[in-house]
């Protein structure tokens, strides 16, 4: 399994959680990267984390393909 990551504070979740498990504003919130569940949108204390600032940009250039952008995220070591 690959991990997503919050585009906010770089929180890894599993592909899997997020495209089965969260619930759907829950989910939607995450994707336009308004946060997650662990920062509620606020960004962390001395800034986005190059993770959250990688998932940013891979969400952005996979669209809805998750599974590939996961994938990307594991490929660039994240």
């Amino acid at each position: 399994m690959s991990d997503l990551h919050c585009q906010v504070c770089g929180e890894p979740y599993e592909d899997y959680h997020v495209m089965n498990d969260m619930p759907d504003d829950e989910r939607k919130e995450f994707l336009d990267g308004q946060g997650c569940e662990a920062c509620h949108g606020k960004v962390p204390e001395g800034g986005r984390p190059d993770r959250a600032e990688f998932a940013a940009v891979v969400l952005d250039i996979m669209g809805d393909d998750l599974d590939a952008a996961a994938g990307e995220m594991s490929d660039l070591g994240f």
